[in-house]
C-alpha cells in the first residue's frame, strides 16, 4: 500500500491484528541478532486467523520459580489449536496470547514480553526469519521457537543467526515440544540473568517543517552520549533539509549516499561513511551537494537502521517530513516516537493530523510507544496553553523544550550542539532531559517540565 496521497485517499489502514510497516510481512522493532540452542522435532500443521490468549485453570502451578509463559504466531487455526492444547496440558505453563499473523504476532509479543514465542515459518521463511530476528534484538530474553516443514541445513544456519532456541518439524510432536518447553525453564529463558538491555532506535517526526526537529535530534543524540555514556548514533533520514551534520559544525565528507552506493549495506559499510562528532555520537549525514544524492528505497532504509542499531545503544533518527513507504520502515521500526509540534495553530493542526494517522496505522497500540514533544515553549507566556494542546490533540505532552531563541538561534549559525557548549542554558536543559528519560537516567527536573507539573492557566479556546 502507498502513502502518498493521504488527503485524497482518506487515511490509510492496517491489518486489524496490530502494529507493522508498509509491507504484509514487515519487522519487529529493533534488529538483527544472536544464535541459540537449535534442536527438531515433529507433529502439528500450519497457520489461520484470530486472536485469543488466556491462561488455564485448575492447573498444578509452575514446577520451578516463575511461571512459563508463551505466546503463539500460527496462521493455521487448527495448528494453534492443537499447538495450545499441548501446551496447556504442560504444568506451569500459561498462554499469554495468540495471532494468525506475523507482524501484529511479534508486536503483541513486545508487549507482553513471554518467556516463549512459538512462530510459525513458511517455506518461503527469508522475511519471517528476518523479522524473527529483529525481535530476539528488542527482547533477548524470550526464548523463539520455529516452527518448520523441513529441517534443511541453510535454514537451521539462518534460525541459529536470527537468535533461535529451537526449531521444530512439523507436525508438531508433543514431547519434543515439552522438552523444549523444559530446557527454556531450567535456563531462566537465555539471558534473563545477563541484564541484556534492548537497544533503541528513537525518531523524532513531523509533518510540518520548521519546528525544531533536527536540531532537537541533533542535541538529543549528543547529550545521551555526553552526558549519560550511552554509545549513540545520529542518522538524518531527511534529504530535503539534510541539516543535521551542519547543526554539529561536521562537513559531509561522507554520507548515506556513499552507503547506498555501496555493494552492500552491513556493518562495514556502515563505518566507512559513518562522521564522528567530538561529543563521540557517530553521524550518519545527508550529502552537501544534491547532485549526490541517491535515492533510498524501504528496504535501504530498514538495512541503514539495522546497521545502526546492530553497531549503537541508541540511534536517534531525524525523520522525513511526510507519511510515505519509506518513513513508515522507518516508523515502523522504532521503539519510541517522538511527534514534534510548537504551540502554534499550524504546528498543532499538523501535529493532530500526524497523531491520528499514527494511530490509524497501530503505531500507538503499544502503550508509550508514541510521545508528543513540544519544542519552543514559553510556559504561561505563550497565546497557547498546555491545556488548549492536549484540548486539541487528546494527548499530554511527554516532554517539553523551553523557548530558548537567542542561544539556539547563535548555536546553530555557529555549528555547536547547544548541549555540549551551553548545557546550562534553558533549552539545553529541557534537551538533556529528555536524553534522560529515554536514557533512563537521571536528571533534574527543567524547568518546561516542571511548569506542566504544577498546572497551567486555562486561555480562550483558539483551536476549533
Amino acid at each position: 500500500m502507498r502513502f502518498d496521497d493521504i488527503e485524497r485517499n482518506g487515511l490509510p489502514s492496517r491489518n486489524q491484528n496490530g502494529d507493522g510497516g508498509g509491507q504484509e510481512n514487515g519487522r519487529a522493532n529493533g534488529n538483527g541478532s544472536h544464535g541459540g540452542n537449535v534442536n527438531h522435532g515433529g507433529n502439528s500443521n500450519h497457520g489461520g486467523n484470530g486472536h485469543h490468549g488466556g491462561g488455564h485453570a485448575g492447573r498444578p502451578g509452575p514446577t520451578g520459580p516463575e511461571l512459563v509463559t508463551a505466546l503463539l504466531i500460527l496462521d493455521d487455526e487448527s495448528n494453534r489449536r492443537s499447538t495450545r492444547a499441548a501446551l496447556q496440558g504442560m504444568a506451569g505453563v500459561e498462554v499469554v496470547g495468540e495471532r494468525s499473523e506475523l507482524r501484529s504476532g511479534l508486536l503483541l509479543a513486545l508487549q507482553r514480553r513471554p518467556r516463549i514465542v512459538i512462530l510459525d515459518l513458511p517455506d518461503a521463511y527469508d522475511e519471517a526469519l528476518t523479522a524473527a530476528g529483529n525481535f530476539k534484538m528488542d527482547a533477548p530474553d524470550t526464548a523463539l521457537f520455529l516452527l518448520s516443514n523441513s529441517l534443511d541445513p541453510q535454514l537451521l544456519l539462518r534460525a541459529i543467526r536470527a537468535g533461535a532456541q529451537e526449531v521444530l518439524k512439523k507436525p508438531l510432536d508433543r514431547a519434543l515440544l515439552q522438552e523444549a518447553v523444559e530446557r527454556v525453564s531450567r535456563s531462566g529463558a537465555a539471558r534473563s540473568a545477563s541484564g541484556t538491555r534492548a537497544r533503541s532506535i528513537v525518531t523524532l517526526f513531523s509533518t510540518k517543517g520548521g519546528v525544531g526537529t533536527t536540531t532537537v535530534a541533533a542535541n538529543l543524540a549528543v547529550s545521551i552520549k555526553a552526558h549519560f555514556g550511552v554509545d549513540t548514533a545520529l542518522a538524518d533520514f531527511d534529504a530535503q533539509t539534510g541539516g543535521a551534520a551542519h547543526l554539529l559544525g561536521l562537513k559531509a565528507e561522507r554520507s548515506m549516499s556513499d552507503l547506498l552506493r555501496a555493494p552492500r549495506i552491513d556493518s562495514a559499510s556502515l563505518h566507512m561513511n559513518l562522521l564522528r562528532h567530538s561529543s563521540g555520537i557517530s553521524v550518519l549525514a545527508q550529502p552537501d551537494d544534491l547532485n549526490t544524492l541517491e535515492p533510498i528505497n524501504p528496504a535501504q532504509a530498514g538495512a541503514v537502521l539495522d546497521a545502526l542499531a546492530g553497531a549503537h545503544d541508541v540511534v536517534v533518527v531525524d525523520a522525513p517530513h511526510v507519511f510515505d513507504e519509506v518513513s513508515l520502515e522507518i516508523l515502523d521500526r522504532s521503539t519510541t516516537i517522538l511527534v514534534m509540534a510548537e504551540l502554534s495553530i499550524p504546528a498543532i493542526r499538523a501535529a493532530r493530523r500526524a497523531m491520528e494517522v499514527l494511530e490509524r496505522l497501530h503505531f500507538t497500540d503499544v502503550p508509550d510507544r508514541v510521545r508528543l514533544v513540544v519544542n519552543r515553549y514559553t510556559g504561561t507566556r505563550g497565546f497557547i496553553s498546555i491545556d488548549q494542546l492536549v484540548e486539541a490533540i487528546q494527548v499530554r505532552p511527554y516532554h517539553c523544550v523551553a523557548n530558548d531563541y537567542r542561544r539556539v538561534f547563535a548555536s546553530v549559525n555557529a555549528g555547536r550542539a547547544l548541549c555540549l557548549e551551553d548545557p546550562e542554558s534553558p533549552a539545553a536543559k529541557d534537551i538533556i532531559a529528555l536524553g534522560a528519560k529515554l536514557a533512563g537516567k537521571e536528571a533534574p527536573v527543567p524547568q518546561a517540565e516542571d511548569t506542566i507539573r504544577r498546572g497551567l492557566f486555562f486561555g480562550k479556546k483558539v483551536l476549533r
